[in-house]
């Protein structure tokens, strides 16, 4: 008897304490910095470091929210990286089927800056214009995004 005993006490209680997650989880993108100081520290002084961390902490964010830092970013430095970004967020915004949503101005954003990547050597920016045929000059953006997408 004694044994019953300790078997319904005992067991529900390693059931419950093996069931508990650890309230200290957290995502392996947590950069441990404070979003809202990361966002302003982009916007107001470009700093780049605070941008890096940022586009970190946006893997667990909905696709396109790196987009407007991105572009910041890219407006002060002119560098490749950002480039590449605004490219690679527009692409996440309209991957998957969603490719013929994108209206012309955005594909023209995302091609533009395609082109500015590759020209400063960015071998991803490279072989996805690889993917856009040679005799592309009556194709739309729409379409050069497209096929960039390597759809």
């Amino acid at each position: 008897m004694k044994y019953w005993y300790l078997l319904i006490v005992i067991l529900p209680l390693i059931l419950l304490s093996c069931s508990k997650k650890d309230k200290h989880e957290r995502s392996l993108n947590n950069t441990g910095h404070d979003i809202g100081k990361l966002r302003k520290d982009v916007l107001y002084r470009g700093d780049v470091d605070a941008y890096n961390s940022l586009s970190i902490e946006f893997f667990d964010y909905p696709p396109g929210e790196l987009l407007p830092y991105a572009i910041i970013m890219e407006n002060k430095y002119n560098d490749s990286v950002f480039c590449m970004d605004i490219y690679q967020s527009i692409l996440f915004i309209y991957y998957a089927g969603n490719s013929a949503y994108i209206d012309e101005q955005t594909a023209k954003m995302a091609i533009e800056n395609l082109e500015k990547a590759a020209k400063k050597g960015i071998d991803e920016a490279i072989l996805r214009l690889t993917y856009i045929p040679k005799d592309n000059k009556n194709l739309t953006y729409k379409e050069k995004f497209k096929y960039a997408m390597g759809n």
